[in-house]
């Protein structure tokens, strides 16, 4: 499942990958976690080239999502917060240091 959100600017393309968390405690198959990653990439409006290179995002404490839909949640929050700190946060920061 691949979203795509508009952010100030920018587009917050979210992927969402399924994943076995196999893990050397998983002796069995039992005791294997299956869940998703959120891939998080950041570009320009209108623009095919990536600002930032993709992050591959996982739940508290390194834990799979449970389901798709709380990845890509977490997708874009992580994406909007990139958008404000790293790049909307750095623009003004160099406007700042220019005046």
């Amino acid at each position: 499942m691949t979203r795509a959100y508009t952010y100030r600017g920018y587009t917050i393309d979210v992927d969402c990958e399924f994943r076995l968390d196999d893990t050397p405690d998983a002796d069995t198959m039992d005791d294997a976690r299956f869940g998703f990653v959120a891939v998080v990439q950041v570009r320009a409006v209108d623009t095919p080239s990536r600002v930032l290179a993709p992050i591959r995002l996982a739940d508290d404490g390194g834990r799979l999502f449970t389901d798709s839909l709380a990845a890509v949640r977490a997708g874009r929050t992580a994406g909007e917060i990139l958008v404000d700190d790293l790049l909307i946060g750095a623009c003004a920061a160099d406007r700042a240091a220019r005046g």
